[in-house]
């Protein structure tokens, strides 16, 4: 069966994007052809593939398979990269609504540009703490959409990410695991982040998620205020909240880089 499907580049997150519309394509049965064309080097490589599909209660909803094969929740930059997609194929305005998990969240697309707002987080607890360990000081837990564990370190190029972020990702404080994101504060609006995705299980170029939570979990350690510039090694995302978090953006660019068609069963 051909798939068709478009690549998608937000702040170094990529995606495959496929337009499920008609429900040929199965998130959960056909998670092994997915998380095969994503291998780096021996397919298209990507983070994870999101299959747009049909939604009674918003302009479009999203599934999102890991590149491992295993069903992710909120993407923030999978969001992005969608709502532009979206946009290309003619669903909705430059406002859109999209449903993920059960959850409604909006986006604005302008040119490359795109703006997602969060829903306020979930649960967060700043003394759910892994053991401090390697020069880094523990942050704290949320669930932004998907859970993450923050620390703090002060000088983030330094961190052995694969190392530290897998050993982490498996504490046993997160029995379900967790994203897990170093960050290093530049200034009180300005921050350096590296993440460990749990699903891709390994650092990616950038976690939209993962911008949310370092700013929040900074901002209620007192080192960081709204709105927060978070830079990843794929880029740069500006994540702006309010006080009680009521009101939480993710934003940055997406670049398309390429469409295309492959076989499952070649």
């Amino acid at each position: 069966m051909k798939l068709n499907f478009i690549k998608i580049s937000a702040t170094g997150n990529d995606f495959i994007l496929v337009d499920n519309r008609s429900g040929v394509w199965s998130a959960r049965d056909d998670a092994p052809f997915f998380s095969a064309i994503c291998r780096h080097r021996l397919s298209v490589g990507a983070d994870g593939v999101i299959l747009l599909e049909p939604s009674s209660r918003a302009d479009f909803r999203y599934l999102h398979v890991n590149s491992d094969g295993s069903l992710a929740g909120m993407c923030g930059n999978g969001s992005r990269a969608v709502a532009w997609f979206a946009r290309q194929l003619g669903i909705g305005g430059d406002e859109l609504s999209f449903e993920i998990n059960g959850n409604l969240y909006t986006a604005r697309v302008e040119g490359r540009h795109v703006t997602t707002a969060f829903i306020p987080p979930g649960e967060y607890d700043l003394n759910r703490l892994a053991d401090d360990d390697d020069g880094v000081t523990p942050g704290g837990y949320i669930d932004t959409g998907v859970p993450h564990y923050v620390l703090f370190t002060g000088e983030v190029t330094a961190v052995d990410v694969a190392g530290r972020g897998a050993w982490y990702r498996r504490h046993p404080a997160f029995p379900e695991g967790a994203n897990i994101d170093f960050v290093q504060v530049l200034d009180s609006h300005h921050l350096r982040v590296r993440t460990y995705e749990r699903g891709v299980e390994a650092e990616t170029l950038a976690c939209g998620t993962g911008a949310v939570a370092s700013s929040i979990i900074s901002h209620l350690r007192g080192r960081a205020s709204s709105p927060v510039e978070v830079d990843f090694p794929g880029g740069q995302l500006v994540v702006v909240f309010n006080a009680d978090f009521s009101g939480i953006t993710l934003a940055g660019t997406v670049d398309p880089v390429y469409a295309g068609e492959l076989w499952s069963d070649l």
